[in-house]
């Protein structure tokens, strides 16, 4: 069962809404009506005051989870450009110079591409590909440029290179970093917190209470589920492709009709 994925994202919202049910029912079996009415208006209260923390919390994990999505596609589509760059610099430089950092650009996408970003989906990085990138930061270590064109376009290569690197590090750091357990188990707790405080709230009628509890926890249950969609940019369902790099790749053997159109080309499903 994929773990960030819309099984898991069904099983959040529907465990959401039984367990909301559940809670009414024990609630109206605790208390009598009596004691439920008596404490009305002090359920009431408590209850704003816990909607609102709750819902400024979950608003904020959810923007957060969101943007970390969002980062990781700059991240991924700017080591890939910066990859492309160093590529296509190389072609100013002198032999054996130019063909070592071609072929370890080449070899360094390949690995993303093919063994990296499965890994990356379990949370893990390629030792293979971390080397590359060595390889390819140490390719011009006994370089010195000799002619004007070579002193223009040296540091230039030197500076996407270091992008490249700094870039990967960046992706790997996210990678490995996703919604703290903390974090889940504050969101998991303040939901029931609420959800129970609304089943405490008391109404005539317990068809229309029950209602309008599912449906409260049916929205929580929805953001949780953006959080776990969107928390973990390289695993589940809806993740940021590899697509920049398999671009990288067309280029460097010639092919340049395959460039991205749009934005959708950085998710895949």
């Amino acid at each position: 069962m994929e773990v960030h994925g819309y099984t898991t994202g069904s099983l959040i919202i529907l465990g959401g809404v039984v367990a909301a049910m559940v809670l009414v029912a024990l609630a109206r079996k605790m208390f009598s009506r009596e004691k439920l009415k008596q404490a009305h208006d002090l359920t009431g209260n408590l209850l704003s005051v816990v909607g609102t923390l709750y819902a400024v919390l979950l608003g904020l994990v959810v923007v957060d989870a969101l943007s970390r999505f969002s980062h990781a596609t700059d991240v991924v589509r700017e080591e890939s450009n910066a990859l492309a760059d160093v590529f296509l610099m190389a072609e100013k430089l002198p032999e054996p110079q130019r063909s070592a950092i071609q072929a370890a650009s080449k070899a360094y996408a390949a690995e993303v591409v093919n063994d990296e970003w499965p890994l990356m989906a379990q949370g893990r990085s390629s030792g293979s590909a971390r080397q590359m990138a060595f390889t390819l930061s140490k390719s011009l270590r006994d370089f010195e440029p000799a002619s004007e064109s070579q002193k223009a376009v040296y540091p230039l290569i030197i500076e996407q290179i270091r992008r490249v690197w700094d870039c990967r590090r960046e992706r790997i750091s996210i990678t490995k970093n996703g919604v703290p357990a903390v974090e889940w188990f504050v969101l998991i707790a303040g939901g029931v917190v609420t959800v129970l405080f609304a089943g405490l709230f008391f109404a005539e009628s317990v068809s229309l209470q029950r209602f309008l509890t599912v449906l409260t926890a049916l929205l929580i249950g929805l953001n949780l589920y953006l959080v776990n969609l969107f928390g973990y940019p390289f695993a589940g369902e809806i993740t940021v492709s590899s697509r920049p790099f398999q671009v990288d790749i067309a280029i460097f053997e010639g092919r340049f009709a395959d460039e991205p159109t749009g934005a959708g080309e950085f998710f895949s499903r």
